[in-house]
């Protein structure tokens, strides 16, 4: 599946194409066979109703505590589970993404633990898990990634007693890695819903349960600095849970970056990945790291278990 050939969204402007970023920086042109195509998953039903859950937390901006082993930058499959009482300011942003930037402002946007808490108080859901689970998402080994760490983040889970987990992606390759988290989270009985930035992977790897925000990448939670819309995001996230159904769609959520509708964060991202003149350069060297899916999607679902 080719960007010309994805569906957009219905209730929303065209979404930001981060491959077409990279054409336009770099000259690529991504062919149909370079893009992947997964069948939609089959959804596993939520164990109760959401109000009545306990929620586990995934994120991959890779954020730890710094008393811990730091996380590596790229292929890293170990994770750290991340108390929930831990302060923020004890905490390291590991991830290396440029999109970054935003998470060095206000960590809750991609890390939303003090926004959940809130939520939790407000009583959308049960209880937040005592531990998060945190990666670098930046990964291309996705078959030793589904096999050996998706089985043990899953029992992680099912140790806390989560009945539903949130997860969220960072970078652009993250949205990859935590698509296909999801899935395999989901073939082993545990229920997910995710947000997205990235349309265009949303509709390549389809998790369970994905709601797309209009956002920039590195914002999965909402905006820095509007903890009052970061509570929305994932309080409208958590609540639509139950009402996937259906052919696999994403849900498009009603937010919009700037409250006139300016698209201005576009320009910024591309001027972000434009000035940076090692970009190019670190990312070829982790694509050619990359297990590539194309044209391999049932054979991988069917390896994998997702």
């Amino acid at each position: 599946m080719s960007a010309k050939h994805v569906p957009l969204p219905e209730t929303l402007p065209p979404p930001f194409s981060f491959s077409g970023m990279l054409a336009e920086l770099f000259g690529e042109s991504p062919s149909d066979e370079e893009a992947e195509d997964f069948a939609p998953p089959a959804l596993t039903p939520l164990r109760r109703p959401v109000e009545e859950s306990t929620l586990g937390l995934f994120v991959s901006c890779g954020v730890y505590h710094r008393s811990q082993e730091p996380l590596g930058t790229v292929n890293d499959l170990s994770y750290r589970l991340i108390d929930r009482d831990m302060p923020y300011d004890e905490l390291i942003l590991g991830h290396g993404a440029l999109v970054r930037k935003f998470a060095v402002g206000d960590l809750n946007v991609a890390y939303p633990r003090e926004r959940l808490v809130e939520l939790e108080r407000e009583g959308v859901f049960r209880a937040l898990a005592p531990q998060a689970v945190s990666m670098v998402g930046a990964i291309g080994s996705y078959t030793d990634l589904m096999r050996r760490t998706v089985p043990a983040i899953a029992a992680e889970f099912e140790r806390q007693g989560v009945d539903l987990v949130l997860l969220l992606p960072f970078c652009p390759k993250c949205h990859t890695t935590v698509s296909l988290i999801a899935r395999g989270l989901e073939t082993r009985g545990l229920p997910t819903v995710m947000t997205s930035c990235n349309w265009e992977v949303s509709q390549a790897i389809k998790a369970p349960r994905t709601a797309f925000l209009d956002f920039p990448m590195g914002c999965p939670a909402g905006k820095p600095g509007e903890p009052a819309l970061q509570r929305e995001v994932l309080r409208t996230t958590l609540r639509a849970a139950p009402d996937f159904a259906g052919p696999w769609r994403p849900l498009e959520l009603p937010f919009s970056w700037s409250p006139d509708g300016s698209r201005a964060w576009e320009k910024e991202i591309r001027d972000l990945y434009a000035n940076d003149a090692g970009f190019a350069a670190r990312r070829a060297a982790v694509e050619s790291t990359v297990e590539k899916l194309a044209g391999q999607e049932d054979e991988f679902v069917i390896r994998c278990d997702c």
